[in-house]
């Protein structure tokens, strides 16, 4: 009797390890997959650098077909489907602005790169209709973004401004001019510069030991 129980103890387990080992195995093969559509009527706008864009947009069916029978309606011909881009830097869109560009789209396409050719501009896109006598219906239309200027900023703090000589001082104390140097030599040798340039007193370099409440600051941890 006591080799029945165990045996059968045994299938149990076996039992409960098999059926275990399929539910994993079902979540693990289990798939999810993204909408291609969320029933939203809207196109988005997106800076990818300062003279790129990126938009996406989804287009209701409905919008459509009302945009469609308007322009019947008015006994006009649709001719393409576009984006178009304004330029709208230092504009109020309610006033009216003239569009910088279109883009004609084709093949059902709801995503766009929109290469500017500038940069520090503020700008929207339009999805929409364009007819044959050269008048657009939109069908939605994007926020507003403006692109990062390209290079370094304008605007400096006072505080922390690095004349000219002391970038080329630093940047050679780094290693900028001595590649090849120990790691070691090259910290001993930064933060004995640095010592001398961030206490020394002086009052153009805009950097001074106030800063860091105390003359006994270490670049470096001691051991």
């Amino acid at each position: 009797m006591a080799n029945q129980s165990s045996d059968q103890g045994s299938l149990s387990s076996m039992d409960l390890s098999s059926s275990s080992n399929r539910n994993t195995a079902y979540k693990t093969e289990r798939k999810y997959h993204l909408a291609n559509a969320y029933g939203d009527n809207r196109i988005s706008l997106l800076v990818r650098d300062p003279w790129t864009l990126y938009s996406y947009w989804e287009i209701k069916r409905e919008v459509e077909d009302s945009v469609r029978n308007r322009i019947g309606e008015r006994g006009l011909t649709p001719e393409k489907s576009v984006l178009r881009v304004y330029d709208v830097t230092g504009k109020s869109i309610d006033e009216g602005v003239a569009p910088a560009f279109d883009f004609e789209l084709r093949d059902w396409v709801n995503t766009w790169y929109i290469h500017t050719g500038n940069h520090g501009r503020a700008w929207m896109v339009e999805v929409g209709i364009l007819c044959t006598n050269g008048e657009f219906f939109c069908l939605a239309r994007s926020n507003v973004v403006t692109t990062p200027v390209y290079g370094m900023s304008d605007t400096v703090d006072d505080q922390w401004k690095c004349p000219e000589d002391l970038f080329y001082k630093m940047f050679a104390v780094a290693g900028g001019h001595d590649i090849g140097k120990s790691s070691l030599m090259m910290r001993e040798q930064l933060e004995r510069h640095l010592r001398e340039w961030l206490f020394s007193g002086e009052r153009g370099i805009g950097i001074s030991s106030a800063m860091f409440g105390s003359a006994s600051f270490h670049l470096f941890p001691r051991k």
